[in-house]
């Protein structure tokens, strides 16, 4: 995707110069370039070029001189006192001067892609691509395995979100940032899902190590056992028409919840993990029959020693891949150990060029190497 131009014409250059230092600083600088004008005749030699894309943002005491120059830049004002109005609808909005930098910039690329989407739609080649984790049992390694496919992505130059929809995540104690406010964006999809654009730009974390976005409920189990299909639907979309994210990430729940089984048939590609276990393995031949529908759905097995004892031949195709057992995770004690294993993390990304592309002939053992060279 292709970075956001922002052209930022301020009277306070303190400001305006902490804004880009911010920008070009952090993850912000993979999806952002700005540029900063102190003089308003300079900016009018830039802004009237006539297929300029991208955002200008103008302090508001330019706002007499510039509400009607004619440009085919999205104008955004700053302003010290209005604080809400952040609606794409608005015909200049204005946003907050003071809230933090990060929270401003998400502002600013949610009504951007909002007003660009309303305007040209999106195409089929910048779509973001949905993924969802999914198993027939617990304890299968899921929520470790999405977490790592999001990290693998993020440093790869892929824009990431994951998202939980569990209804407890233990991803919520690995990642570095706030989390459970998934809770509110629920909230907003219930009153008006209409526009939730802004808010889940505004709502969303990040974890600046692993350097992707997340989203992970907290203590919202009820929230999340009410959430119906439809809400699903509504922040998937609303989530791709932000026009922000090269992936999204849904860890999700095993059960056949409503909520679940829209993420599914909503996915561009469905993991579903496997145990080389008898009863995993009754349990996948069940649901799968109810799931069978799904072309994208690809087997993976998880917690793999170097030799198969079941059979999966029910399944009617291949496993696309072998993640291997991680003995460090028999029994976890903190957060960190979840990210301390380099052969799992590099692993996990080969299974994703598995995914994208089977017909290549990657390894279906990718895991093999690894397990011959050491006891598990």
């Amino acid at each position: 995707m292709k970075k956001l131009q922002l052209f930022v014409l301020d009277d306070d250059m303190v400001y305006a110069e902490r804004l880009a230092i911010f920008i070009r600083a952090t993850e912000f600088a993979e999806r952002v370039q700005v540029k900063l004008f102190s003089q308003v005749e300079l900016l009018l030699q830039v802004v009237e070029e006539p297929n300029l894309k991208g955002v200008l943002l103008i302090s508001d005491a330019f706002y007499p001189l510039l509400q009607h120059q004619r440009t085919s830049l999205s104008k955004i004002f700053l302003s010290q006192h209005i604080r809400n109005s952040d609606s794409a609808e608005t015909v200049h909005p204005f946003l907050f001067r003071f809230q933090p930098l990060h929270e401003l910039i998400s502002h600013i690329q949610a009504l951007y892609t909002e007003r660009s989407s309303t305007v040209s739609g999106r195409t089929q080649s910048n779509r973001t691509r949905v993924m969802s984790v999914y198993s027939s049992s617990g304890n299968s390694g899921k929520s470790i395995t999405a977490v790592h496919m999001a990290k693998q992505l993020a440093f790869r130059g892929e824009r990431v979100l994951y998202l939980s929809l569990e209804s407890t995540s233990p991803a919520s104690q690995w990642l570095q940032g706030e989390s459970g406010r998934l809770s509110q964006l629920l909230y907003y999809l219930k009153d008006s899902a209409e526009s939730i654009g802004p808010k889940l730009a505004h709502l969303k974390s990040h974890d600046a190590t692993r350097r992707f976005d997340y989203l992970t409920p907290l203590e919202q189990v009820r929230e999340m056992q009410e959430m119906s299909g439809e809400q699903v639907r509504k922040l998937i979309a609303s989530i791709i028409d932000l026009s922000v994210y090269d992936t999204l990430i849904v860890d999700l729940e095993t059960s056949v919840h409503p909520r679940i089984v829209k993420s599914l048939e909503l996915s561009d590609a469905i993991i579903w993990l496997i145990r080389d276990d008898w009863n995993d393995a009754f349990r996948t031949q069940t649901l799968f029959k109810q799931m069978s529908a799904f072309p994208q759905v690809h087997f993976v097995m998880t917690s793999f020693r170097g030799t198969q004892i079941n059979s999966f031949d029910f399944l009617g195709k291949e496993l696309t891949f072998k993640l291997p057992y991680i003995p460090d995770w028999k029994v976890m004690s903190s957060a960190e150990q979840i990210w301390q294993s380099d052969i799992f993390s590099e692993q996990v990304y080969v299974m994703l060029q598995a995914v994208s592309n089977e017909t290549e002939g990657i390894s279906k053992e990718g895991a093999q190497s690894y397990l011959e060279s050491r006891a598990v």
